[in-house]
């Protein structure tokens, strides 16, 4: 009987290696005791590290919206962090043919507990919340500001609701195991998300957040200085409103905040999580045969009963653009505000947009500094800019130091870091 054809191809390829393949020789090693260290990140490093996931995007075809930048900075060995950004149709065009400005959307997703959710975001909140949107257009006056944020928040929660309440269902497919894992995976982890919308139409600019990621405004008033406004609120187990919610939701659980934290978890609000969102029998189900974790429970948390405790429809503000002073917003995870305050960055991007308008010529260090660091403006990019001030700016030894140690010990000093800067005209 013959051997199957694969068989043949696997044993011509093992006998193939074996003939071409050396055993190594260790004696190359050398014999020095001299131990040899990977290289301290130098200058250019830093340069390299803080450009080599920045864009930037200087013509729009978006009215209103000058210029937009962005970073990104891994802390993880798999970088948590996720982002999009881009245009898509108004939704709200015409139904009669003619042509309407597209808007534009900034999203930053932090994952926790893994990737994957925020990965999956980039690929499906956007279309989620867009035809939530479109489903609200009418033939008439488009829709007003609060079926607009109910359809967003419909977008946000319809995608949580299909990852994490269909596990169930999942499991009771005729999927393969392998298929079966792979939709899982997602609300195993979680994700921060914040989506930013501009419609360059009436020029208002919607922040949708769910979780800790935030979105700031800058706008300079008329003695030149950046006024600050701050278009999200942190949802975490400290910020006073979540905390209120939730025990209305879930009264008599005292233990269920403790230290700023909901059942363990920082945020209060996420896509993904299931571990704070499904039953515990279901919870159980999924540990024993799909490799998920039960925690928290109630074995390990006293008075921890079935939730959800975690939602992820998100809290919106709406704020117009206006055309007569300089303005620009921040999107960025929380690595960012770990390094800084809201007012610090507004500063930065400010005295950014001054170098940048008197000629970018050369480096300067302005007489400010934040905590321990100096400022430095030296970046083309304002997303480089903030990261790189967050991390030491002029003190250029500590900013190497802060990218020269790797994952991880660099989870003890920084936390991924996404960043887009939005300039509008």
């Amino acid at each position: 009987m013959n051997p199957p054809a694969n068989s043949k191809l696997q044993a011509s390829a093992a006998a193939i290696k074996s003939a071409t393949t050396q055993v190594p020789n260790l004696d190359a090693l050398g014999d020095s005791d001299k131990i040899v260290h990977a290289r301290a990140a130098s200058a250019d490093d830093v340069t390299r590290q803080l450009n080599e996931h920045a864009f930037s995007f200087s013509k729009t075809g978006v009215p209103g919206v000058r210029r937009y930048d962005g970073a990104q900075l891994a802390s993880n060995a798999l970088c948590e962090d996720k982002f999009v950004h881009g245009k898509f149709s108004n939704p709200f065009a015409a139904r009669d043919g003619k042509q309407s400005d597209s808007w534009m959307a900034w999203g930053v997703f932090d994952g926790h507990v893994g990737w994957q959710m925020a990965d999956l975001l980039t690929r499906h909140l956007v279309p989620y919340v867009r035809r939530g949107l479109q489903g609200i257009a009418g033939k008439g006056a488009e829709p007003g500001d609060e079926a607009i944020d109910a359809a967003i928040k419909s977008g946000f929660v319809e995608l949580d609701d299909k990852l994490v309440k269909t596990a169930e269902a999942t499991m009771a497919s005729d999927a393969s195991l392998p298929e079966k894992l792979s939709r899982l995976e997602p609300s195993y982890a979680g994700s921060c998300s914040l989506l930013t919308l501009y419609d360059p139409v009436t020029r208002k600019l919607r922040v949708a957040c769910t979780g800790d990621s935030r979105a700031v405004l800058g706008r300079q008033t008329a003695d030149g200085q950046w006024e600050c406004v701050e278009l999200s609120a942190d949802q975490t187990g400290s910020n006073t409103d979540e905390v209120a919610r939730l025990n209305a939701q879930f009264p008599g659980e005292t233990n269920m905040i403790q230290g700023g934290r909901v059942w363990g978890i920082m945020v209060s609000r996420a896509f993904g999580d299931g571990m704070w969102k499904w039953p515990m029998a279901l919870k159980q189900k999924l540990r024993d045969n799909y490799n998920a974790t039960t925690v928290p429970s109630g074995a390990k948390e006293k008075g921890y009963t079935t939730g959800p405790y975690l939602t992820a429809e998100p809290v919106i503000t709406t704020t117009e653009i206006a055309k007569s002073q300089p303005t620009f917003v921040i999107v960025a995870s929380d690595g960012l505000w770990d390094k800084m305050s809201s007012q610090e960055a507004v500063n930065l991007v400010g005295q950014w947009v001054k170098w940048q308008a008197d000629g970018a010529s050369k480096p300067i260090k302005p007489d400010v500094r934040y905590d321990e660091p100096a400022t430095v403006v030296q970046d083309s990019n304002a997303a480089v800019h903030l990261m790189r001030n967050g991390l030491g700016g002029a003190r250029e030894e500590l900013t190497r130091a802060m990218l020269t140690s790797r994952y991880p010990n660099s989870r003890e000093i920084r936390d991924d870091i996404t960043v887009q800067v939005v300039l509008f005209d």
